[in-house]
């Protein structure tokens, strides 16, 4: 019975669940108020439907926004009324199913408020807080004005095309009596994709294809060496004939420094907001809150063999030497006579030595292998480490 009730109740819902807001020109009512209909002690209004209507998806609100369409919407929201007030006289209200599905919804609430909290945080005191010195945006243009920031001479240029070779008298009378280019462009071009931008080609670069028409050296010529304003043509393609005009130029040479400082603003702001949030924000914000970590909780299983958690350390020598160090410790800990407890001592220090490059605490961990475990054939490689470390292998070798 449940399963099917809800069912129900998620077909009628499902026109206010998908739609999105929106306004509707029909969809103003001459008192919002008005009451449409009641059931028992509720009153729908005529704003009850204007809110409906809006969450419909603008694509298919127009067949609700008829007389019909209104009366079906109507009744939709009367459906729901019904079975609503029947669940309630049921007491339903207190059903399991319906608790958890309420408990589901606060906490995907709860959880959306956590995530725009951070967000408008991480926006505000983070990326925001970040300004970009003047001398790193200066270094990065300079640094890259010969590649990036270096440009070819561009034109930027207007067409006008015509099909018919009896039509240029008609282009050229038209200019010649002060009709503007675009005018002109709007009455007679017949090129499709640009009429409607006044015939705008974009800007070309000097050896490049022109747009729509690919290699024409001829045409190319002729517009570099046109100036801002001119008109040239006709000329004739295979698309029919052109007239050009020339609307702006680019010498060739660096782009302008104010040209680019955004580019260069969004290449340089991500690492320094990532540094900053890193190195500076966080280990404020942990300080600030006190922030305590059970490290135990994070050390190998105390079931874990001997030989596993001497291997496992081993194995993170190079990626993770802080941790190794610390697996170190806890295998002598937890076995202190174990055969290999010398070999761990060693490792510390060979690991404080060679990868963290801290030889005042390599020089301990060495010490205690001589003290500790005499015994041990790692002593005098211990004692060598002590004299040798910090000395480029290069020098070793010719020592």
């Amino acid at each position: 019975m449940r399963v099917i009730l809800f069912l129900t109740i998620s077909a009628i819902l499902i026109l206010g669940a998908c739609g999105t807001q929106g306004t509707s020109a029909n969809n103003i009512a001459t008192d919002s108020s008005r009451v449409l209909a009641t059931v028992d002690d509720t009153q729908i209004t005529e704003q009850m439907l204007n809110d409906e209507l809006e969450m419909i998806p603008p694509y298919q609100r127009a067949s609700f926004e008829t007389p019909e369409g209104k009366r079906l919407l109507l009744n939709h929201i009367l459906e729901r009324e019904l079975l609503l007030t029947a669940a309630i006289d049921l007491g339903l209200e207190e059903d399991s199913f319906v608790t958890a599905q309420v408990e589901l919804a606060m906490q995907q609430v709860e959880i959306a408020k956590e995530r725009a909290l951070i967000q408008t945080f991480y926006q505000q005191e983070v990326v925001d807080a970040i300004a970009i010195p003047e001398e790193r945006v200066l270094d990065y243009y300079n640094e890259h004005s010969l590649d990036i920031y270096r440009q070819e001479a561009q034109v930027k240029t207007s067409q006008i095309l015509l099909t018919l070779e009896e039509d240029i008298a008609a282009v050229n009378r038209a200019l010649e009596a002060g009709d503007s280019f675009e005018a002109v462009v709007l009455e007679m071009s017949e090129h499709e994709p640009t009429v409607n931008t006044s015939g705008d080609m974009g800007w070309i670069t000097i050896n490049s294809p022109l747009p729509y028409l690919g290699e024409q050296p001829e045409i190319a010529e002729a517009l570099f060496t046109a100036e801002v304003g001119e008109v040239i043509g006709p000329y004739s393609t295979i698309m029919g004939y052109h007239f050009f005009l020339v609307t702006d130029i680019k010498e060739e040479g660096i782009r302008p420094l104010e040209e680019v400082r955004e580019s260069i603003e969004n290449i340089l702001k991500p690492a320094m907001v990532n540094s900053y949030f890193q190195d500076e924000l966080l280990p404020q914000l942990r300080e600030r809150y006190e922030v305590e970590i059970n490290e135990d909780a994070f050390l190998p299983d105390k079931n874990m063999p001997a030989d596993s958690l001497l291997q496992s350390a081993q194995n993170l020598m190079e990626t993770n030497p802080v941790t190794a160090i610390d697996y170190f410790k806890l295998f002598i800990e937890r076995f202190p006579e174990h055969e290999r407890a010398h070999q761990a001592q060693f490792l510390i220090g060979f690991t404080f030595s060679e990868q963290i490059e801290d030889y005042d605490a390599a020089i301990k961990a060495f010490q205690a292998v001589i003290d500790n475990y005499p015994e041990s054939d790692f002593v005098d490689d211990a004692e060598w480490m002590i004299q040798n470390m910090g000395i480029a292998p290069e020098e070793l070798l010719l020592d």
